[in-house]
């Protein structure tokens, strides 16, 4: 097992860098990941006609000016171009080659805890999960819990063996739970974060997700004050979904390869639409419940399936989001400068960057963002024994665990 967690400051290493010719001779030759994050977006009748289209969501009430469209780069494919035949996905090698199928899920682990699972059901639809509960849990007193969202293809037990959430929430005495999307949700087992039925609360995936946070709240002693959400590729874009529509739920957010609130289709193969304006329809998504929310991210620099600048735009969203959210209006309250910057390596030699960011308080870090160089569309730190796996980058699970234990609910 990694190890967990790690403190960006107590290592040094070169931070990661390339250049043009670089990230165009990569993209062709990893453009087999987007399926991930993107592949949703074929269910929702997108046609090559609109490549590079933006269909900007709205909320009732809220005028907001109009978006340009968001092109592709120059000579790009459009993403859904990289579709394998069937839509299966399938794993090539860092060096090139023929590409082999994904390793098949192992049996769930022997640890000493207890596993769940059930279905949870409402007038918006039906979503499986599974769980664990740490053999150290005991009813009264007051555990933390994390809700983990697979990406696309992935189903809740291969994120599980992924991430190894429930080994550590074994080691750390934490609760964890995997909601499944559905098939009659998204033939691809995506989070549909960029469909407006399912970017508000009390509706659709949302309320689907809280309720299955709820649910575990009404069987275990939770801790309030100590409930997270994360998630991988379109589990990631979803995470921030859950952050603007459930403020009140969940008191961080953890972002893996993901976009933005409101992302909308774009970030996949390219980037999020103007984050300012994902800034204002989040803290409008808030509502009655807006305040400043904590967000760690992850993203690799050779990612092509969800490019980087994506990972720059949940920067600038959350910022500005988190601005209007502690006093209502935009006055520059949170500041946009990193307070730090620290360069690391990892125990498997690979090189990472971690930035943070202040709400403007004494020591007080409101946003962490890792860039780990030469890393694909890929969980860091994640088991070799499933796709989209970086297991030489730093330990993406342990970093996410201990930003959300240093961030409680106010």
């Amino acid at each position: 097992m990694q190890q967990h967690p790690i403190d960006p400051k107590t290592v040094r290493g070169a931070g990661p860098g390339n250049d043009e010719s670089r990230r165009r001779t990569r993209r062709l030759r990893y453009s087999w990941p987007a399926v991930v994050c993107v592949v949703g977006a074929l269910t929702g009748a997108l046609a090559p006609a609109t490549a590079g289209a933006v269909t900007w969501p709205t909320i009732p009430g809220v005028p907001l000016p109009s978006i340009p469209a968001v092109p592709l780069p120059p000579g790009a494919k459009p993403w859904w171009s990289y579709l394998l035949p069937g839509g299966t996905a399938t794993t090539t090698p860092p060096g090139g080659g023929a590409p082999t199928p994904p390793p098949a899920p192992t049996t769930p682990g022997s640890l000493a805890g207890k596993a769940f699972s059930g279905t949870y059901t409402t007038t918006a639809g039906s979503l499986t999960y599974t769980g664990y509960v740490p053999s150290t849990y005991k009813a009264g007193t007051a555990t933390p819990l994390v809700v983990s969202l697979h990406g696309c293809t992935e189903t809740a037990d291969v994120f599980r063996q992924l991430t190894r959430w429930d080994q550590l929430a074994e080691a750390k005495g934490f609760i964890v739970v995997f909601p499944e999307q559905s098939k009659s949700n998204n033939n691809m087992n995506c989070w549909n974060f960029f469909q407006q039925a399912h970017m508000e609360r009390d509706k659709g995936e949302p309320s689907l997700i809280a309720g299955i946070t709820q649910w575990v709240q009404q069987h275990y002693t939770v801790d309030p004050k100590r409930i997270y959400v994360d998630g991988l590729s379109a589990g990631g874009a979803m995470s921030s979904v859950m952050a603007a529509t459930y403020p009140d739920l969940y008191a961080a957010a953890g972002i893996g390869s993901g976009c933005e609130y409101a992302a909308t289709a774009a970030c996949a193969g390219y980037k999020s639409a103007d984050p300012a304006q994902a800034a204002q329809q989040a803290y409008q998504a808030m509502g009655q419940h807006a305040r400043r929310m904590p967000v760690i991210l992850f993203e690799g620099d050779q990612d092509t399936t969800v490019p980087p600048v994506n990972a720059q735009q949940i920067v600038q969203q959350w910022q500005l989001t988190d601005d209007m959210a502690d006093d209502g209006v935009k006055n520059g309250s949170i500041p946009v400068q990193p307070t730090s910057v620290t360069h690391g390596t990892s125990a498997g030699g690979q090189a990472y960057t971690v930035t943070s960011y202040s709400d403007g308080g004494p020591g007080d870090e409101l946003l962490q963002s890792w860039l780990v160089s030469g890393m694909g569309h890929a969980w860091s730190g994640g088991c070799s024994c499933e796709q989209y796996a970086d297991p030489a980058g730093p330990d993406e699970t342990g970093a996410m665990y201990t930003f959300f234990m240093a961030h409680p609910m106010p």
